[in-house]
């Protein structure tokens, strides 16, 4: 059973929480708008803002016009003071990349590409991660915490990574404590979230713009299909442990074979950009005139440039692909309801013959009270993941300040 009453000091990290939350996000707000935003009084205020000063937390930025003309001080967090590392395990590459509070990207972005995740394989990424992690922190010692996406299935709360090959015996499968091990190689602060969550938790924090209320759901495609969903800031999971594995509805229970979970027509099956890989190759014999045929080996970036040089071949997968996404859109809607939908990785790349495909499924199957939100094509470059992967660290170490910006425990 868990505790439910708070000690003054729960309820002292609490204000700071709301305080420092609203810092991050509105850099030079005077003390009446932190009191309009928190409910605190202005005393409160003034002692949480005094011990936050103190250890350099956050700073006063001078005079600035406040309501009805009157001058007030502003207030920023440190943003000089703490950084993010980011860390994004795939199930194909392995990424690494210092971020501040902002936002913004330093040093060189390690990218260390394998061809698989097994059991055999995660000695190397281990120690590649580990090497990463002493390097960075080495060049930025203001990194505080390391905020790590990584696909599904995975446990949240443990850390822990499902790695195939899957099998329907629990007693059989590979459940690998990532978080564990790599705890073993820093002392940081160390925050898991699967990859689509975190993406949509970096677009609501810094994409969203006016929308802070909106609820936003993030398809992302690249080795896998993963489905997250934020609302309001807050990372929507259920009550389960275990990761949403939205990219297994099925879309057709007679469709493909899932090489992932072994289920039929999963929008995995159609949309990931292996299965994409894979349905080329089964097709490109009745396609003798296809510009994919000049290729002994091809990736998913070679069939969607030639979509773009309007090979027929190429233009009807990405439209087709467009059109299974589509449809498991058309599903998704029926159990949720968001303002945006973000498609992200590498699927982005089919451009408008894929939203294409995914616009003729939604007009064409709606119900009379389906409503179709807007629909939102990431550039490849956004690299919504890695900053998701550092939003998520942001938004744990934000929601227990004392605890991980090292701040005082008695004032």
């Amino acid at each position: 059973m868990s505790k439910t009453g708070k000690n003054l000091t729960d309820l002292l990290d609490l204000n700071r929480a709301q305080i420092m939350y609203y810092l991050v996000k509105h850099p030079g707000c005077s003390r009446a708008e932190l009191g309009e935003f928190t409910g605190l009084s202005l005393a409160s205020i003034t002692k949480i803002i005094h011990s936050l000063m103190e250890c350099g937390a956050i700073y006063e930025t001078g005079f600035s016009e406040g309501k009805k003309g009157r001058r007030s001080v502003g207030l920023s967090f440190n943003y000089k003071k703490y950084k993010i590392l980011a860390v994004r395990l795939s199930w194909s590459r392995l990424e690494i990349q210092p971020y501040d509070f902002l936002g913004n990207t330093y040093g060189k972005l390690i990218s260390i590409p394998f061809l698989n995740v097994t059991i055999d394989t995660m000695k190397h990424i281990i120690q590649a991660t580990a090497d990463g992690i002493k390097s960075f922190c080495a060049e930025f010692p203001e990194i505080a915490a390391i905020g790590m996406a990584i696909p599904g299935p995975c446990y949240r709360d443990t850390g822990t990574l499902l790695l195939p090959p899957y099998n329907i015996d629990p007693a059989k499968r590979h459940y690998y404590p990532l978080k564990k091990i790599l705890a073993e190689h820093t002392q940081l602060p160390i925050f898991i979230e699967h990859e689509s969550n975190v993406g949509a938790l970096g677009y609501w924090w810094f994409e969203s713009h006016n929308e802070k209320d909106a609820v936003i759901m993030n398809i992302l495609s690249e080795d896998g299909v993963g489905i997250g969903l934020v609302d309001n800031g807050k990372i929507f999971t259920g009550i389960g442990n275990c990761s949403w594995e939205l990219g297994h509805i099925s879309i057709d229970y007679n469709g493909r074979t899932c090489p992932s979970c072994g289920g039929r027509g999963c929008i995995n099956a159609y949309c990931s950009m292996r299965a994409l890989e894979q349905i080329t190759k089964e097709l490109l014999p009745e396609h003798p005139d296809s510009i994919l045929q000049s290729y002994s080996n091809f990736s998913c970036q070679t069939i969607f440039q030639a979509a773009k040089q309007q090979d027929p071949f190429a233009s009807n997968l990405v439209f087709e692909c467009g059109k299974h996404l589509g449809h498991g859109i058309l599903s998704l809607l029926h159990i949720f309801n968001p303002d945006i939908i973000v498609i992200s990785g590498m699927i982005s790349l089919g451009d408008d013959l894929l939203m294409n495909g995914i616009q003729d499924v939604l007009t064409k199957g709606r119900s009379a009270y389906t409503i179709i939100p807007k629909i939102k094509l990431l550039p490849i470059d956004t690299e919504l993941t890695m900053l998701g992967a550092a939003t998520f660290a942001i938004d744990r170490m934000l929601n227990a300040p004392t605890q991980y910006l090292s701040l005082p425990t008695n004032n």
